[in-house]
C-alpha cells in the first residue's frame, strides 16, 4: 500500500505540473491530432480517461472544456452529467477525480466491487495505463477522492447552444451566453442594455446596474469584461466563483462553439501576457444601484 501511495503521489505531482494554468490553452491548436476534441492535449495524462469515458457515454460525450481539472465536477454537472461524491457510487466508465493542495489526479473506473474500486490511470511517461484496486476508504486518503462523473446524462438535461443570440446580445461574438448566465442570478429586469460589447459597462451603468472598474471588486455572478488593447477586441465572461483571490470564470470560444472554464488570480487580470492579450476592463455586478 505504501508503494502504491508513493506512485500516486508521483502521479499527482506530474499531473499538476502538466495541467497548471497556461495561456497556451487559449490558443488554437496547431493541428487537430495533438488535441482531443481540439482542447485537451494528448500529452496530458488525463486525456486517457476522457477518451475512455467517450467510448461508453451517450452523446455528446465529453462536452466540458475546463482549464483546471478541479473544476471538472461542477462544470460536467452543469453540462448535463450525473456526478457523485462517494467512491461507492462510481460505475464502470466513470471519470474519477482527486484533488489536494494544488495536485490533480484523474482516472477511469473499470469495476466497482462491494469493498472497493478497480480503476485505470496513466502515470508513466510512456502513456500506458496501469490498473489498480483500492478499498473505498483508501481512495479518500491516497488520491483525496473528490467525486466522479458518471457516463450518464441527467434526465432533464438540455443542450443550449452558446452561439445563440440572447435578447440584444450577439451569439457569434460570444457575448450572448454570459448575458444569459448573468440573468439567472441577477435581479429583474436582468440584462436590459444595448450597444456594442465595448460599451457595455457604461450602458449597464445608465440602466441602473452597479459597475466596478477595479479587479479587486469582482464578485460571483458578475459579467466580466476583458479588453485587448492591441487588437481592440472585447471578450465577455461570466464569473462562477471567487475563491481566495482566484477567479473561476467562463467564456465562449466562438471558433469551436464551446464554453471554456478557466481560472486566474485576481492580480493576473491586468497582465496581458496571461490571457491571450486580454486584460480586465470592468465588471457588471448582479446588483441594482441604491438597493
Amino acid at each position: 500500500m505504501k508503494a502504491l501511495q508513493a506512485i500516486v503521489a508521483l502521479c499527482l505531482i506530474g499531473l499538476f505540473c502538466i495541467f497548471s494554468f497556461s495561456p497556451v490553452v487559449f490558443a488554437a491548436p496547431s493541428t487537430v491530432e495533438d488535441r482531443y476534441k481540439n482542447f485537451y492535449s494528448d500529452g496530458w495524462f488525463g486525456t486517457y480517461a476522457l477518451r475512455e469515458f467517450d467510448k461508453v457515454a451517450p452523446a455528446p460525450g465529453v462536452n466540458w472544456f475546463v482549464d483546471d481539472a478541479q473544476d471538472w465536477l461542477a462544470r460536467a454537472q452543469r453540462d448535463g452529467w450525473e456526478v457523485r461524491h462517494k467512491p461507492s457510487e462510481a460505475v464502470s466508465g466513470a471519470i474519477i477525480l482527486g484533488y489536494h493542495e494544488g495536485l490533480v489526479w484523474v482516472g477511469i473506473a473499470r469495476e466497482v466491487t462491494d469493498k472497493g474500486l478497480i480503476f485505470e490511470t496513466v502515470m508513466g511517461g510512456d502513456g500506458k495505463p496501469a490498473r489498480y484496486w483500492m478499498k473505498f476508504a483508501e481512495l479518500a486518503t491516497a488520491i483525496h477522492f473528490q467525486g466522479c462523473i458518471l457516463p450518464q446524462r441527467i434526465p432533464t438535461a438540455k443542450a443550449v447552444s452558446p452561439m445563440a443570440d440572447y435578447k440584444t446580445a450577439r451569439g457569434f461574438t460570444g457575448a450572448a451566453w454570459p448575458a444569459l448566465e448573468f440573468d439567472k442570478v441577477a435581479p429583474k429586469p436582468g440584462f436590459n442594455w444595448q450597444g456594442a460589447e465595448k460599451d457595455w459597462a457604461g450602458e449597464a451603468e445608465k440602466q441602473g446596474w452597479v459597475v466596478a472598474r477595479k479587479p479587486s471588486d469582482v464578485k460571483k455572478g458578475s459579467l466580466l469584461i476583458f479588453y485587448n488593447p492591441d487588437s481592440q477586441k472585447t471578450k465577455m465572461a461570466f464569473i462562477r466563483e471567487v475563491l481566495d483571490g482566484t477567479l473561476v470564470f467562463e467564456f465562449v470560444d466562438p471558433p469551436y462553439s464551446r464554453v471554456i472554464t478557466a481560472r486566474l488570480k485576481i492580480d493576473q487580470l491586468m497582465d496581458k501576457n496571461v490571457f491571450g492579450g486580454f486584460v480586465f476592463n470592468a465588471v457588471i455586478l448582479p446588483e441594482r444601484k441604491g438597493r
